[in-house]
């Protein structure tokens, strides 16, 4: 409750976070459409996993080349024509008429989304360093309200209206207008936000840990995102109307802990955080991995309060490596989670195109495991320290 209110005071603030929200929305209608986009191109889960590897190949080749724009144009302008670009290219999957089509938009689509994630996290940081102020934790949860959002009403919208490029022109209307009306809140912000190549290399050695255990949550929350609706649909057998929910149930179980999250932080540090998260994820996909409907759902649920606070925290950590200025280690994180949110459905789809949607599913139960070792170990080091 403080949180909203906070930004309801701080309408700056509130502008940037809102940014999160419309990245969310646009993402997670896309997700919802995936199983449509499927039937329609005739494509098995193995395929759609292939297809969305161009995605993460866009994201892979965009991240080199978004240091010189932002150099160039700022952090701030930067974000916003991030924005524009991403709704653009937005179009390309659902415009895509063979299975060849579909990977080159999802190689436009991927580029423009790693774009957008990499300058919304460094504008946030640039924010935090500028008006020492910490709202990254709190700006990550309008992802989960986007979320949760698109999820929900995505399913039910795409079957009332029947036309996807109409439901997203309405949508992608719906969020410029707003933008147009509140960037000048965060579009002259200007900053440096990319590791440059002289950095010391040993100072980026504890960047590394803590981009691996951003890489393996986001592999695991961009497989969700990807493949919730499927694993519902197929696995579960549930009504083409509710298959938006179980990503509707993470989303939500994310922006509440996300609102507590900076709280929670400062209480038990980061690494205790990660640590119970982890823990706490992984009992939500043994919950999604019982085949019924409503624990499977709670199951999402469970998964995204663990989740929930990962991310934000994985950037705070980055944000405080000795040696490497706040908005750079945020970059750096933001590049690599972005990387393996792309990939997660690409390793899924693999996975399921030889077995079945369910292991994948243990899959990810398995990756998030690794994280908590991680997480387990650096927390047991800190508290010997």
């Amino acid at each position: 409750m403080n949180s909203i209110k906070f930004f309801y005071q701080n309408k700056k603030y509130f502008a940037s976070a809102f940014l999160f929200f419309c990245f969310s929305l646009i993402f997670s209608t896309w997700v919802t459409y995936i199983p449509q986009i499927a039937d329609k191109l005739l494509i098995t889960e193995g395929k759609i996993g292939k297809a969305i590897f161009f995605s993460a190949l866009g994201a892979f080749v965009m991240i080199r080349i978004c240091r010189h724009i932002v150099d160039r144009v700022g952090v701030g302008k930067y974000t916003f024509f991030a924005l524009i670009v991403y709704c653009i290219f937005f179009y390309g999957p659902f415009l895509a008429y063979s299975y060849n089509t579909l990977c080159l938009s999802l190689f436009f689509f991927g580029m423009a989304s790693s774009s957008f994630a990499i300058s919304l996290n460094s504008l946030t940081a640039t924010i935090e360093k500028q008006d020492e102020i910490y709202i990254m934790s709190r700006s990550h949860a309008f992802w989960s309200i986007g979320g949760m959002i698109g999820a929900a009403t995505g399913s039910f919208i795409a079957v009332l209206l029947h036309n996807p490029i109409l439901h997203i022109s309405i949508l992608v209307a719906i969020i410029l207008l707003i933008q147009f009306r509140i960037k000048f809140h965060y579009y002259h912000r200007i900053g440096e936000v990319l590791i440059k190549e002289k950095n010391n290399k040993k100072n980026l050695k504890p960047l590394y840990v803590i981009a691996v255990v951003g890489l393996v949550m986001m592999v695991s929350e961009g497989a969700i995102a990807d493949w919730s609706a499927l694993y519902l649909k197929k696995i579960i057998l549930l009504d083409m109307k509710y298959i938006g929910f179980g990503y509707a149930a993470f989303s939500s179980a994310m922006m509440i802990g996300r609102f507590t999250g900076d709280s929670l932080s400062k209480n038990l540090g980061s690494w205790q955080l990660i640590t119970y998260s982890c823990l706490t994820g992984i009992v939500g996909f043994l919950l999604v991995l019982i085949l019924n409907p409503v624990i499977s759902i709670l199951g999402f649920f469970v998964v995204g309060l663990g989740f929930s606070v990962v991310v934000p925290e994985v950037y705070r950590l980055a944000s405080k490596v000795e040696g490497i200025k706040t908005s750079d280690g945020v970059s750096f994180i933001a590049a690599t989670s972005n990387i393996g949110f792309l990939v997660g459905p690409v390793l899924l789809g693999f996975v399921a195109e030889f077995k079945s949607l369910h292991l994948s599913f243990m899959v990810l139960t398995a990756f998030v495991s690794i994280a908590f070792f991680i997480a387990f170990a650096k927390n047991k080091v800190r508290r010997m320290n």
